[in-house]
């Protein structure tokens, strides 16, 4: 029975305690912590932002050349498929991939030949504008 007074007391000072306003360096603790939390983005939340912030003009086309092997050829979409080596000009590796072309340009291409070849970027789109086969 001694307990009640007792439990009685500590829940009065406990909650004089709570009701108080927490000082100025409390106050910063607080939301520094909170921000720190708010601010801990992923790699793709920043990808995603990063893009959002991205302006809406098209991005400048880059001229390059490379060399490679033709992995196919259609014409009648004017796509070629090329293996080809590392393009310095635009810090890409060795790849396979995809470029647009006119089908005049490609016609005389085929499939397992190896080519020089000019083309303009834009990101990872690709558009051929001279192609030979390579000496």
């Amino acid at each position: 029975m001694k307990l009640m007074p007792f439990a009685s007391t500590l829940a009065i000072l406990l909650l004089a305690a709570c009701s108080q306003a927490p000082s100025n360096d409390d106050a910063t603790t607080q939301c520094s912590a909170a921000t720190a939390d708010n601010m801990a983005m992923s790699a793709t939340e920043h990808a995603q932002m990063a893009d959002r912030e991205k302006p809406a003009s098209p991005e400048r086309a880059k001229n390059a050349s490379a060399a490679g092997t033709v992995e196919s050829v259609d014409i009648a979409a004017g796509k070629i498929t090329i293996a080809h080596g590392p393009v310095e000009a635009l810090h890409w590796p060795a790849m396979t991939m995809g470029f647009t072309a006119s089908p005049e340009l490609i016609a005389p291409v085929e499939v397992g030949q190896k080519v020089q070849f000019d083309f303009e970027a834009r990101g990872m789109t690709a558009r051929i504008t001279r192609i030979a086969p390579a000496q």
